[in-house]
């Protein structure tokens, strides 16, 4: 009889590095307290999070020609440690183009909007999050878009979680703009083309409350970041699977060129992790690792 393949959160891991041991995968990131280390820092901590193939794709296209992560590559174990990074962060970075997918597609997108209500499926994190003093059981909202041709999904508005919309200095002016802010968005005007990451980051990182932000969006913005030098953590989950491709427009890479995290001089491997004996979404069965990079000079515990 075929032996079932385990993707409870429960399963274990082996810690590669720093030192090699079996560690268990529920907790695995909760456990590396971001606050405390945007405490050791003294500002807030830029975080990010993406899943790739052996060959840095996180994107191809699907059978309507959107962009999406492939089936192949997406599993729980990667989506619970993406959920326990964004639990942990104040505030969380997306973009309209998530936006417009959920009220296109409706349950059927990936959540990172209510998933920490109770009734949903991370409804336990939620708690977590309150029971480690934040206030509020979801993090606030910060939307990027060059155009503001978009609405708030349905309990968004309203809700007791500050939303920020950042565009450029035009947009910021339009008639579109101030729609969003009846619905009770901040809109904010940072760059003459588009947003410009470090006024971004800066923004945020004015007030008092924000001590994790997490960018939970595509490499565009991942390039901001690293243009700018505001990002802080680099997680990379990489399914060791390669996905095929004809046309290099059908994939989008996480780094241009198809550099690997490995290769950014800015940045060092600090933490690794390998799984196996899982099933990816598409059904078939992959080993992964997880890694974390840190920015050289940070000096984290």
């Amino acid at each position: 009889m075929a032996r079932k393949k385990n993707n409870s959160a429960s399963e274990k891991v082996i810690q590669l590095f720093p030192e090699k041991k079996e560690v268990p995968l529920e907790r695995l990131y909760l456990d590396q307290r971001l606050a405390g280390l945007s405490t050791e820092i003294g500002r807030p901590l830029v975080v990010t999070a993406y899943v790739t193939d052996r060959n840095g794709i996180v994107a191809n296209r699907d059978e309507k020609k959107k962009l999406q992560v492939p089936p192949e590559l997406k599993n729980p174990s990667d989506w619970r440690l993406f959920q326990e990074l964004m639990a942990q962060s104040d505030v969380v970075i997306s973009g309209s183009a998530y936006l417009k997918r959920v009220i296109a597609s409706g349950s059927r997108a990936e959540d990172i909007l209510f998933q920490f209500q109770p009734g949903n499926k991370f409804e336990e994190l939620g708690q977590w999050r309150l029971e480690a003093g934040f206030m509020k059981r979801q993090p606030d909202l910060v939307f990027l878009s060059h155009r503001l041709d978009f609405q708030f999904p349905e309990g968004l508005s309203g809700s007791d979680r500050n939303i920020f919309v950042f565009t450029t200095y035009t947009m910021a002016n339009s008639k579109e703009a101030g729609a969003l802010a009846d619905a009770g968005a901040v809109v904010v005007g940072s760059g003459e083309t588009g947003v410009d990451g470090a006024r971004l980051i800066d923004y945020l990182g004015m007030g008092p409350d924000y001590h994790v932000i997490m960018m939970a969006t595509g490499p565009s913005v991942l390039d901001l970041l690293l243009a700018a030098r505001r990002l802080d953590l680099l997680y990379v989950t990489e399914v060791q699977r390669e996905i095929p491709f004809d046309d290099p427009a059908d994939i989008r890479m996480m780094l241009p060129e198809g550099k690997k995290a490995k290769e950014l001089e800015e940045f060092a491997l600090t933490h690794r992790y390998s799984q196996g004996d899982i099933t990816a979404e598409d059904g078939s069965p992959i080993s992964q690792e997880f890694h974390r990079y840190d920015r050289k000079g940070l000096l984290l515990n």
